[in-house]
């Protein structure tokens, strides 16, 4: 699969017919990932790339994460991929790549509630207790808080939990519209530094499962306001650390959002409900 496919696929989406120059490979490729009904057109998706990940723990059997997902391979090459939609005011974009910021210790405790673990308080320095969040593979994920790699790397969990509730807010709002506009989630997580104690590929599981329930988060928020539902498209670059986000751009009409892509090879997985 080739990465305008898949900026198609998420134009296709959203609502907005494939473009004539798209091939008919492309083509049969984008009929896959409408399966089961081609004409069904959620116009919400939350699209998120991710860099730095190992295969194994994308195709990992006790991921939910991937239980009713499309998977394909693409090679980047050279090229760079618009998500082509025809009217700015007919699309409703949110980035979910704003940073944090400062953070409270009462919203590390509803992030850890949030994901079924909890938060031991440190009594001298309330921001610096243990995180504990398990994981699906049975094993708990501790965050020590008062390491910095530990706190970099949930400092990054936070925002995405803060970015993605303002999300779904937004998306309340614009359920009481009269003209609903077509919905696209966007956000990044460039990766986890490497270390010898095997932190990376923990954090990693972690994402995977902040991943998994921030999108039965959406499942629920959309059905909710009985809605369309909302598809999911994960992207994992198996080797890139940086310039994560950088892959796609919104194009409207004629007017064009200048980004960047690297020349390797990155898993492509849709999620349906």
């Amino acid at each position: 699969m080739l990465l305008p496919e898949v900026g198609a696929a998420v134009s296709v989406l959203l609502g907005v017919a494939p473009t004539v120059t798209l091939s008919a490979s492309g083509s049969s490729k984008l009929n896959e990932v409408l399966i089961p009904n081609p004409f069904d057109r959620p116009r919400a998706v939350f699209m998120f790339e991710v860099g730095g990940i190992d295969d194994p723990l994308v195709v990992e059997p006790k991921n939910a994460l991937f239980c009713k997902a499309l998977k394909n391979s693409v090679d980047l090459g050279s090229s760079k991929a618009d998500i082509l939609f025809p009217d700015e005011e007919e699309l409703s974009t949110i980035s979910l790549d704003h940073p944090l910021g400062d953070y409270r210790e009462e919203e590390i405790n509803e992030f850890a509630s949030w994901l079924g673990g909890s938060y031991a308080t440190d009594v001298t320095k309330p921001l610096d207790g243990v995180l504990t969040i398990p994981l699906a593979n049975g094993d708990n994920m501790n965050l020590h808080m008062s390491k910095k790699v530990h706190r970099e790397f949930a400092s990054k969990l936070f925002a995405l939990y803060r970015n993605i509730r303002k999300a779904m807010e937004r998306h309340e709002d614009l359920s009481q519209t009269l003209r609903r506009p077509a919905e696209l989630i966007m956000g990044s997580f460039d990766g986890i530094k490497h270390d010898t104690d095997g932190f990376d590929k923990q954090g990693m599981r972690l994402l995977l499962a902040t991943l998994n329930r921030i999108f039965d988060s959406l499942q629920t928020t959309y059905e909710g306001f009985q809605t369309s539902t909302v598809k999911a498209i994960y992207i994992f670059d198996l080797s890139a650390q940086e310039h994560v986000g950088a892959k796609f751009a919104v194009q409207i009409r004629s007017r064009a959002q200048k980004f960047f892509s690297k020349a390797h090879w990155f898993e492509f997985i849709t999620r349906f409900p």
